[in-house]
This record gives structure tokens, sequence and C-alpha cells, in this order.
């Protein structure tokens, strides 16, 4: 038989260059010809390209049957014939006759055009505006077969003009005439051309939807079981009777899905929560055996969605990254971006690194084709999981700096915790991120709020109006606040020497009424940051403060330790009787007393001085508090502390918490007055006459 069709084959393109044969051709002949070849799945291009030749000329004769009877089997074949060497093609040609004869197409024909012009991916807006609006006014007249055609090529090419109206009404008439006349197909064909083009505010046409794919369930196969699922998922819309029936019915078929199936079905039963263990051991189980069919875009679909479940795949996820990793450069960027949050989410980055350096050498490869939010989703990822890797985070940078404008409170705060957390300290991206927040805390909610001060506190950047947009603004959601949010927040206001009064009494009551979710770090952040404000309410410290440190005594690490010992020391400044149980205070004592000591070259040098103003020195001094002086000495029968302050000691030129407490603490608890020495101060004194009388004002300072 395809002897015989080659052979008709040439006969037609012989004749075509005949002028005599040329003037028999007709329409019904030329469109019986197409039609013949594409229904036998003969695609011979010549042939198809000799036919659009033939219908040039005459296509002006063509009435609206015979122009959906000649392009469908064009699309059929999926042949996209060019009409001359200036660029014209078949499609355009019959758009442009289309139009004309709009109101003289039957149903028929308007559903058949559109489906052969959407099948064969050629968008063409004033053909499907056309047709949308003669066929608005016209649906009774069309089959439920055709109504489904209908909707599904538009849903492909929507109309650039009343998009809603003609989804509104195809919606209206399905409601009106119900399902009863739709095939399965039609059914989920209608289903996810609505859910293509994101309509979802006619409710009565969803519910429709929904009771018919509820009874009709048990007789879908594979592909409506998929599609069905995925256009509820794509709106949003829970059913969980649909799904308990669509994962009966999928479970038992699963080899018949593909890959494409596979990771629509996965997708869809993550985006609306369902978390059944045996849908996704099937998919996964199946999938497992497929993976080579997979393409990229589906692999990343499939972890994305595994990765939202709690239930671990780990086997899925390190066969998707050993096929994966080889070939990287055929994903797209969003699949790129979906590898990353998947593994990342997974926990599954851990037994993977190498397929996230992979990714990162790969991104970095590809500039300006991440979106901004892309990019802070991936850095984001990325420090979630403690993997610094310089040259992406450059990259990220670099890609993002012209474009804060276009990230939401979130998505900055996000990024500016991001570069932070593994080390990057990006002055120039903290700084722009920074001026775009200054204008916008108000937007920013109770977390981004926490991890913007977190992240330029650590990073040690001397920002007093961001700390003072970010205070106010804690201050109007202050009910707002998980306990690590409200713990992160305070721990970022005292380190970075801003114990910002107002805000500390403000967040007293709300952090008290979450002491109970509170881990063990958070309760040491919260009591070490009011130690450094100096901010006492009852309501938060007091005996059930102390028991939830009792609870999760055994839980505090060395840092912690530390810190519930300077609380101690700060419950004793202000004498009050709220205090830690002895055998937890010597704990937290001993630790705090474990410092190691170095004696930087900047100490030798003021100790020196004070040797030559004759003032006897002890170094390395340990107080009965548990600090560590670099020094002390008598002066008038007095102990006077020295500490010689460097950089490390200052954000900028204002002390951090650490040092506001300690200079506080031996002041009132070892009665020991601190004489201070910044380094700056020190750097700028040039003789040793000059340092000798900057040590003697000093210590006339605290006579």
């Amino acid at each position: 038989m395809p002897e015989l069709f080659d052979l008709l084959a040439d006969e037609f393109v012989s004749r075509t260059h005949d002028p005599n044969e040329v003037e028999n051709f007709d329409a019904v002949t030329l469109c019986q010809l197409a039609s013949s070849f594409a229904k036998a799945k003969h695609n011979d291009a010549r042939l198809f390209q000799a036919i659009a030749k033939a219908v040039s000329p005459i296509l002006h004769d063509f009435n609206g049957r015979h122009l959906a009877n000649l392009i469908q089997p064009f699309a059929f074949a999926q042949i996209v014939p060019k009409l001359g060497d200036d660029g014209r093609i078949l499609f355009d040609e019959v758009a442009k006759v289309t139009i004309l004869r709009v109101n003289s197409l039957a149903p028929q024909n308007m559903a058949n055009i559109l489906w052969a012009y959407a099948t064969s991916e050629q968008p063409h807006p004033e053909l499907f505006n056309a047709i949308a609006q003669e066929a608005a006014p016209r649906l009774k007249e069309f089959s439920s077969k055709q109504l489904a055609n209908l909707a599904w090529a538009l849903s492909k090419y929507p109309p650039t003009e009343s998009n809603d109206y003609i989804f509104d009404r195809i919606a209206t008439e399905v409601v009106d005439r119900g399902m009863e006349s739709f095939t399965n197909q039609g059914l989920t064909m209608v289903a996810h051309s609505f859910a293509t083009v994101g309509h979802t505010s006619h409710g009565d046409f969803w519910n429709t939807i929904e009771r018919a794919a509820v009874d009709r369930a048990s007789q879908f196969g594979h592909l409506e079981c998929a599609q069905m699922a995925w256009s509820f998922a794509t709106i949003g819309r829970s059913s969980d009777e649909l799904f308990r029936h669509i994962e009966r019915v999928a479970i038992s078929n699963i080899r018949a899905f593909n890959s494409q199936g596979l990771s629509n079905l996965a997708w869809a039963f993550s985006m609306l929560g369902y978390d059944s263990l045996s849908i996704f051991e099937a998919i996964a189980k199946s999938s497992m055996n497929k993976m080579s069919d997979f393409k990229p875009a589906e692999k990343a679909m499939l972890v994305l969605s595994f990765s939202r479940i709690s239930h671990p795949f780990q086997s899925l996820f390190d066969q998707v990254a050993s096929q994966s990793i080889f070939e990287l450069k055929s994903f797209g960027s969003l699949d790129l971006f979906n590898m990353v949050l998947s593994y990342s989410k997974a926990d599954a980055s851990r037994r993977n690194k190498k397929l996230l350096k992979a990714i990162a050498d790969e991104i970095v490869c590809r500039p300006s084709s991440l979106s901004p939010k892309m990019l802070v989703g991936i850095a984001w990822s990325y420090a979630n999981e403690g993997f610094r890797d310089p040259k992406l985070f450059s990259f990220i940078s670099q890609e993002c700096l012209g474009y804060c404008d276009s990230l939401d409170s979130q998505e900055i705060a996000s990024l500016a915790w991001s570069f932070v957390s593994v080390g990057c300290r990006d002055r120039l991206l903290l700084q722009t991120l920074a001026e775009k927040s200054d204008t916008k805390w108000e937007e920013f909610d109770a977390q981004p709020l926490a991890n913007m001060a977190w992240a330029f506190a650590t990073a040690e950047e001397d920002k007093p109006s961001l700390f003072e947009g970010i205070a106010d603004s804690a201050i109007t959601i202050k009910n707002n606040f998980t306990s690590q949010g409200v713990s992160n927040l305070l721990w970022a206001f005292s380190a970075a020497g801003y114990p910002e009064q107002r805000l500390f009494q403000s967040l007293a009551i709300p952090a008290s009424s979450i002491l109970n979710e509170a881990s063990h770090q958070s309760l040491a952040n919260i009591a070490w940051a009011y130690s450094v404000a100096n901010v006492e309410d009852s309501s938060l410290f007091n005996e059930q403060f102390v028991s939830f440190c009792v609870q999760k005594e055994h839980d505090f690490d060395y840092q912690g330790l530390r810190q519930l010992h300077q609380w101690n020391l700060w419950r004793k400044e202000l004498k009050s009787d709220i205090v830690l149980p002895i055998d937890l205070g010597s704990r937290c004592f001993n630790e705090f007393s474990k410092q190691s000591l170095i004696t930087s070259d900047l100490q030798k040098q003021v100790v020196s001085v004070l040797h030559s103003v004759r003032f006897n020195v002890d170094e390395e001094v340990q107080t009965n508090s548990g600090y560590f002086l670099d020094a002390t000495f008598i002066n008038n029968g007095k102990v006077i502390g020295l500490e010689i302050d460097g950089p490390s000691h200052f954000i900028g030129k204002k002390k951090k918490g650490n040092t506001i407490l300690k200079k506080r603490q031996v002041a009132n608890i070892d009665h020991i007055p601190i004489i201070s020495v910044p380094y700056w101060e020190w750097n700028d004194l040039v003789s040793v006459e000059d340092k000798e009388r900057y040590i003697l004002s000093k210590i006339g300072q605290t006579q």
C-alpha cells in the first residue's frame, strides 16, 4: 500500500507542472486528496507541498467547508508548506480567506479550523478573534465534540479580544446542556482547556465538571486521569472524592502512563496536598522503570512533586540525579530552578552534592536566562543547604543588582539572608537591598523582618536607618512572629548594638506567649538579647521561663550556655529572684569560663604604655563573674579593668552587644570600672608621650 501512495504522489506532483492539468483542479478534489493521504498517514511532504501550490490560485473560491477540509489534513500530517520565497505559508492564506467567510462557517467548520491551527502550533490572532466572536452567540449549534474542540483550540491560543467572554459563554452552554452528551475525552478536554486559561470565575461550570468526573472516574483511562487531575490542581480546586477515584484507577493502570502522564499525575496530587503513599509509590516505581523516557522538564516536574510530600523517596531522587547530571545543558532554565528547589526541599541534596555543583556551574553559563525571582529561590536553596559556591553567588549578585526594584519584601529578605548565611558578604548587594527596603518596611511580614535584621547584624553592616525601619514595622505586627522569628529579631538588634528599648518592651508579651514553642536556641537568644537591652519584663522572665530552660537544659550547646550565664548575671544585676537553678547555673558558668585567650599586638602596645607610666599590670584576668579582662591594675587602691577593643568589637564605631554587656556587667557585678581603648583612637596616636597622656586621661575618668 505505501508503494501505491508513492506512485499516486508522484503522479499528482507531475501534473502540477502541466498547465492543462492545473486548470482541472478544484476545491473538492484537492481536499479529498489531502484527506486521503492524511488518513493513510502517508505524510509525503512533496505531495502536500504540491497540493498547497495548486490550492493557492483558487483559494478564494473555497467555501467554509472546503477551508476546514483542506487545513485539517495538513494539521494531521504536521506539515506547514510555504507558498513562495516571500515567507508566505498556506496557513496564513487560509486564515485570510476564512476571516472573510467567517459568517458562513458552520460550527463544525469553526471547530475544525481552530483545531487544525492549534494542533499545528500556528497562532493567528485575527483568525482566533474572528471565530471566537462568530461562535459565541451560536454555541447551541455546536455538538458537544465540537464544543470541546473549540474550547481546546482557544485555550492553546486565547483570543486577544474578549477572551473571558467566549469562555464564559462556553461555560454557560456546558452547564445548560449538562455533560451527558460529552465523551470522557470531551469532558477532560473541556476541563483541561478552562484550567489552561485559568478560567475559574464560573462556579457552576466547575461544579458540573466535578460531578461528572466523580461519576465517570471509574471509566477513565490513563490520559483522562492525568488530564483531569492536572486540571483541578492547576486551578487549585480540591476534590477528595474525585482524587480517591483517580488514585484507585491510576494505580491499577499505572503501566499505561507515559513519562508526561506520570509527572503530571505526581504534580497534581502534590499540589493539592494529597499525600497518599500508595499513589506515590506506584508513580515512583513506574517512573524509575521508564526514567530514560523522561524529558528534562518531566524529570524536574517529577522531583518537584516528590519534594512536596512527607514520604521520602531517596532512590528516585538519586536516579534522577545520576541521569540528569550529564544532560544539564538540555534542561531549560525553569527546569534547573525546579531541580535546585526540589533537592533542597526534599533534603536530598546532601546525597547529591555533585548534582548541585553541576547545576551551579551550568547556571553561571546562562546570563540573563533566569529571572531575579528565580535567582532568589536558587540562592535560598543553596544557602539552606549550607552549600557555599562563591562563583554562583557572585553571578547571582551581578544578575540581581540592577533588578532589585522588581523584588518584593520577602524576596529582598531571602536574598540578604542567603548571602550572609553562606558567608558571602557582598556589601554592594546588601547596600542596594537596604536602600530598596527603606520605603517599603510596611510591606514586610514578620519572618522577612527577622531575616533582614539577622542578615545585617551578622554581616556587621552599620545601617541605623535599616534597624529603625525594622523596629517600627515589627512593633506594628508584633503578634505575628514565631518563636524563632522573634528570637532572631531581638538577637540581631542586641548583637548589632541597637538594643531599641521600645522594640524590646513591645515584644515582651508576644514573646512570652510563644515560649512553649521555642527551641533551646530561641530561649537562649531571647534571654541574651534582653540582657543586652537591659529591659526587664515579668510577663516574659518568670518561673515559667526558667522552667522552659530547665526542660531543655541538655539541648543547650556551648554558645547557648554562655548566653544563659550572661542572662543569669543580668538577673543578679537586677537583684531578681528569677534565676537559673544552681545546677544549671553552674554548668553555664563553667562553659562561660572556658574561653580561649589571644593577646593581640594592640594589647601588647597598650600594656607597655601602662608599664611606662608605672602601673603594675596583670593580663588576662578572670573576674568572679567569669569574664576575662585584657588587663587589670590598681589605681589609688582600686582595681581598674582595661579592655583593648579592636575592630571585632564594633560595627562601624558602634559597640556590639557583647561589648556593651561585658562592660556593664563587670562594672555592676564585679564592681570593676573598665577603661575602653578603641582601636581607632589608639591608632591616631603617634608618639609615646601622646599615648601616655591618653592612658592617664582615661584613668582619670574612672575617679
